[in-house]
């Protein structure tokens, strides 16, 4: 490396920060957040998966660390982004009266949530088997 970069320095670093494992590591709106996601594709979106079984129950009973938690966007689902969300107009399963805040283009008031599920659906529709899909 030095000898293609002469200017590029690498030096050891040590990460001195203490962090519990990622799903106690979550603070209360990310937990939430992962939560009603999860409950929303699995109830509403035929069987939608993001997390295994075993993930889906460790977020569920796993206490919040007592030291440091998650800074920022706390997962790699892309509508864990605020960027994202707000680009595609999603509005998340943890918001309480979800269905309040989505307006479309129809009068029937029960199928509100269809316009973010879609959302979801549509950004995970190359993971799910053909037959879900």
């Amino acid at each position: 490396m030095a000898h293609c970069c002469p200017r590029l320095r690498i030096a050891d670093f040590e990460v001195d920060q203490m962090i519990d494992n990622y799903w106690s590591s979550l603070d209360e709106d990310d937990k939430t957040w992962s939560l009603e996601e999860e409950r929303n594709g699995r109830e509403n979106l035929g069987k939608m998966r993001i997390l295994t079984d075993e993930a889906y129950e460790r977020v569920q009973f796993t206490e919040m660390t007592k030291g440091t938690t998650l800074q920022g966007v706390h997962a790699y689902d892309i509508l864990a982004n605020p960027l994202y969300v707000e680009q595609f107009q999603y509005v998340t399963a943890a918001l309480p009266n979800r269905n309040d805040f989505i307006i479309d283009d129809d009068s029937d008031e029960e199928n509100d949530a269809a316009q973010s599920d879609i959302v979801r659906v549509a950004l995970n529709l190359a993971y799910l088997t053909e037959e879900n899909a």
